[in-house]
C-alpha cells in the first residue's frame, strides 16, 4: 500500500489522525521535490488543452515540463476543433459546477487576453456570445441568472451580461432570431490548437510518443516507459491529462468506471452560403454557431455517449441542421450535408459533469484507510489521504475544456508546489478525484477490502 502523502505518515490502522469532519481523504499531497536525477521537473501526458494548460501553469512558476503526446502534433483529438467557445457557464443557484466553471471562464478569458496582448499567436475574438433559451426551463434559468448578477455587489465578480429583446438580439447577431436572450459582451471564441501550442511553447515536447507505464522511485519521483519498454525519462512528478486514456495506467485504472466518452460531430459551411445574412457573434442555443474563421462557420454539435469512434456521418450533419433550425430557420434552409464539412471527436466527461483534478488516489489504500465511512463514526480517527506519490490527473471537462482546463492547471500546480489552492475548499473537493471512492464507500457500494476493478501490474 502506498504511504499516505503529506506530513502525516500514520498507517491506515492508526488510531491517531484526523476526525471525520476534517475530510482527510481530500488533504493535499506532499509537494514535489526537485532532484538532479530527474530529466526534467514534471512530465505531462497529453497534448490537448488540459496538458498544455498544465505545462503553462508550471512553466510560469519556473518549473520545467516535458510534454508527451501520442499523436504527431498537439491538439489532435477533442481539442482539435477549429473553434471553441469562450462562453460563461453560470447556474442560477450557487452549485459547485457553476462556481467552478464561472471561475474557469474568468481565468481562461483573462489568460487569452493576456496572451493576445503579449503578441502570442492565438486566434481568438471577443465578439460576444448571444445565448438564446431553447426551453421554458432555459428561460427560467436566464431570468435567475440576471437576478443573480443584479445582486452581485462587487464589480470584480459581476459578469457583463444583458437581456436583449428579439429585435436587439437579431441586430447583434446579424440575422433574425425567434426571441430574446442573454448577451455576454466579454465572451467569444478561440482556436483551441493555437491556444495549446502557445501554452506549451516553453515545454520540451515529444510528439508521436505514447507513454504506457509509470513507475515510482522509492526515494520519490517517477519513471516513464514507452511502448517498446524504453525508459522515457525520470521526473519529479507526472500529470496524466490524456482524456479517456487517463485510466490506462496502473495508478488510475479504477477511473475507467468514471470516465465517459461523448462523441461529438461539428459541421462547417462556407461563408458564401450566408448571402445577405451575417454572424457577428457566437450564437449559443441548444447548439451553437460561430462567426467566420478562415472562410468557414462552425455549428453543432452532436452528443453520443454510445460511440467510441470519430467517423463522420451525414446523419449527424442532418441532426446539426435540425438543431440549428430551431433558432435560425432561414439559415438552416440553405444547408444540406452535401454542402458541409466537419469533424468528430470524443469528449471525456464524468457522471457528475465535473472534472477530475488533483493527486491520483491509491484505490486499495483508500479502501483500507477509510473502511467505515458508511457508519458515520465521528469519533473515529483516520490517516491523511493515501495517494500514488508524485502522480496527478487532470481530465473530464466534457465540452467545457476551454473554460475548465486552464483553471484546473492552476489547481494542479498548487497541489504540486504546496501553494495555496486557487479555489475554495468545497469547490476543490468537488473536483477531487477521490470523491468517487469516498462516495462509494459511504453508500456501501465498495467492500472495505475490495481490490481495484481491473488489475494492471506495473
Amino acid at each position: 500500500m502506498t504511504n499516505p502523502a503529506g506530513d502525516d505518515r500514520a498507517g491506515a490502522g492508526s488510531k491517531a489522525g484526523y476526525k471525520l469532519a476534517d475530510k482527510p481523504w481530500f488533504a493535499p499531497a506532499a509537494p514535489f521535490i526537485r532532484s538532479p536525477r530527474h530529466t526534467n521537473d514534471v512530465a505531462v501526458i497529453g497534448g490537448g488543452i488540459a496538458g498544455a494548460s498544465c505545462c503553462h501553469a508550471l512553466n510560469k512558476l519556473g518549473i520545467g515540463t516535458t510534454l508527451f503526446e501520442r499523436h504527431a502534433r498537439l491538439a489532435t483529438e477533442a481539442s482539435g476543433n477549429p473553434i471553441g467557445m469562450l462562453e460563461p457557464y453560470i447556474t442560477a443557484d450557487n452549485s459547485l459546477a457553476g462556481r467552478y466553471y464561472e471561475a474557469g471562464f474568468r481565468h481562461s478569458s483573462a489568460l487569452v487576453r493576456q496572451k493576445l496582448n503579449e503578441g502570442a499567436a492565438i486566434e481568438a475574438a471577443f465578439c460576444g456570445v448571444l445565448s438564446l433559451p431553447a426551453t421554458p426551463r432555459d428561460e427560467t434559468r436566464q431570468r435567475a441568472i440576471l437576478e443573480k448578477q443584479a445582486t452581485t455587489t462587487s464589480n470584480d465578480n459581476a459578469l457583463s451580461v444583458n437581456y436583449f429583446s428579439a429585435v436587439d438580439a437579431s441586430k447583434v447577431l446579424g440575422m433574425p432570431v425567434p426571441g430574446g436572450g442573454l448577451f455576454y459582451r466579454d465572451a467569444g471564441w478561440v482556436n483551441p490548437p493555437s491556444v495549446c501550442n502557445v501554452l506549451a511553447e516553453k515545454s520540451v515536447r515529444h510528439t508521436g510518443q505514447k507513454v504506457t507505464q509509470i513507475t515510482s522511485h522509492s526515494t520519490g519521483g517517477v519513471q516513464l516507459h514507452g511502448e517498446d519498454g524504453a525508459i522515457l525519462g525520470d521526473f519529479a512528478a507526472v500529470i496524466i491529462a490524456g482524456a479517456m486514456e487517463t485510466s490506462a495506467f496502473a495508478q488510475t485504472t479504477w477511473m475507467q468506471d468514471y470516465l465517459i466518452a461523448l462523441r461529438g460531430q461539428i459541421s462547417c459551411f462556407s461563408k458564401a452560403i450566408l448571402g445577405d445574412l451575417k454572424v457577428n457573434c457566437v450564437l449559443s442555443h441548444k447548439g451553437y454557431l460561430t462567426p467566420e474563421r478562415n472562410g468557414q462557420h462552425v455549428f453543432g454539435a452532436t452528443f453520443d455517449r454510445h460511440a467510441n469512434h470519430t467517423d463522420m456521418f451525414d446523419s449527424d450533419h442532418d441532426a446539426n441542421i435540425a438543431q440549428l433550425a430551431l433558432a435560425l430557420p432561414d439559415l438552416a434552409k440553405r444547408l444540406s450535408p452535401a454542402k458541409l464539412t466537419g469533424r468528430a471527436g470524443l469528449r471525456t466527461t464524468t457522471p457528475d459533469h465535473l472534472p477530475l483534478i488533483g493527486p491520483a488516489p491509491d484505490y486499495r489504500a483508500y479502501l483500507e484507510a477509510y473502511p467505515d465511512l458508511d457508519k458515520g463514526r465521528h469519533y473515529a480517527r483516520y490517516c491523511r489521504a493515501p495517494y500514488h506519490k508524485d502522480v496527478y490527473v487532470c481530465t473530464g471537462f466534457g465540452a467545457r475544456g476551454m473554460i475548465g482546463a486552464p483553471l484546473a492547471a492552476e489547481l494542479i500546480a498548487s497541489h504540486i508546489t504546496g501553494q495555496r489552492a486557487p479555489l475554495a475548499d468545497p469547490v476543490r473537493e468537488a473536483v477531487h478525484p477521490a470523491r468517487y471512492i469516498v462516495r462509494a464507500i459511504k453508500r456501501g457500494l465498495i467492500a472495505p477490502r475490495e481490490i481495484a476493478p481491473r488489475e494492471i501490474t506495473p
